[in-house]
């Protein structure tokens, strides 16, 4: 069973039972160099003399400014430094002119820590315009060696989804909320989300699809609210918008991995798909 298996209670009940036990400060996902921390410090400390004399002649009444916490200090670098990576992506990105160039754009990207530990850049190429786009969840085995969006028993599943909706899987424009495996096929970070989205946005606007599907709750979350629950959002048709401002007609629904997993939940994935059949014709 992954996270996006268990609902929002049950989440939050592992997340209390973490706290019970005593763990209740979050690693980042940036690495921050406690050794040059501590060298700063050592050169940033006043000297003892200067302590001195900046007491005597500082006027009665007159308190020194507190320093910095190294906490507080290492934070603001490691903001500043996601906010130009997201900088360097919306503008590689708002540059590309077609897909092909999307994909030379995002071949030179290097801003997402994924990108370090991934066989392949899961990218598809084709088709440049297509009525109905998918994005699924994050690349898996299958997909990371082959380098394509779905891949190996997940694509055979997806073939026949759109088999029974009269959709040829070559005809429907592919992405992937991130664009490499995450290390154990674990849930991609919200800051890996937010680091492929300007990409995922070009390619929304490059493909202008009729309709967008949204796989899987890590998909549905990076898009439309970092709190929905698939359960209660799947088959709602919504208003998705990127940032060339035209608006697309979104739905959720299950990932194919999902549904190899919990075969129960076939019955609504079928539900959504009529609704998707529907909304094409």
């Amino acid at each position: 069973m992954t996270a996006e298996d268990w609902t929002r209670d049950e989440l939050l009940a592992a997340l209390t039972w973490q706290l019970d036990a005593g763990a209740d400060e979050a690693i980042s996902d940036i690495a921050v160099d406690s050794y040059q921390l501590s060298q700063e410090q050592i050169q940033t400390a006043p000297k003892t003399s200067t302590s001195k004399t900046s007491a005597q002649t500082a006027k009665p009444g007159a308190q020194a400014a507190p320093p910095t916490p190294p906490k507080a200090a290492a934070a603001k670098r490691v903001l500043q430094s996601f906010q130009k990576t997201l900088s360097e992506a919306q503008n590689l990105a708002s540059n590309a002119e077609n897909i092909e160039d999307l994909a030379t754009a995002l071949a030179s990207f290097d801003g997402c820590s994924l990108k370090k530990t991934a066989i392949n850049t899961v990218f598809d190429s084709a088709p440049s315009q297509a009525d109905l786009m998918i994005i699924t969840g994050a690349p898996r085995a299958d997909e990371d060696r082959e380098g394509k969006t779905v891949a190996g028993s997940n694509r055979k599943l997806l073939i026949n989804m759109l088999k029974s909706i009269d959709l040829n899987i070559d005809d429907v424009y592919l992405s992937s909320c991130v664009f490499w495996r995450p290390p154990g096929d674990k849930k991609p970070t919200v800051n890996d989300l937010a680091c492929c989205k300007p990409f995922i946005d070009r390619q929304i606007e490059l493909i202008s699809p009729k309709a967008l599907v949204l796989m899987g709750e890590s998909t549905l979350r990076g898009f439309i609210d970092p709190d929905a629950s698939l359960l209660r959002q799947r088959g709602k048709w919504i208003e998705y918008t990127p940032p060339n401002g035209k608006a697309v007609p979104t739905i959720a629904t299950f990932a194919p991995h999902m549904l190899l997993n919990t075969p129960r939940q076939k019955a609504l994935a079928w539900q959504d798909l009529r609704a998707i059949k529907a909304k094409l014709a």
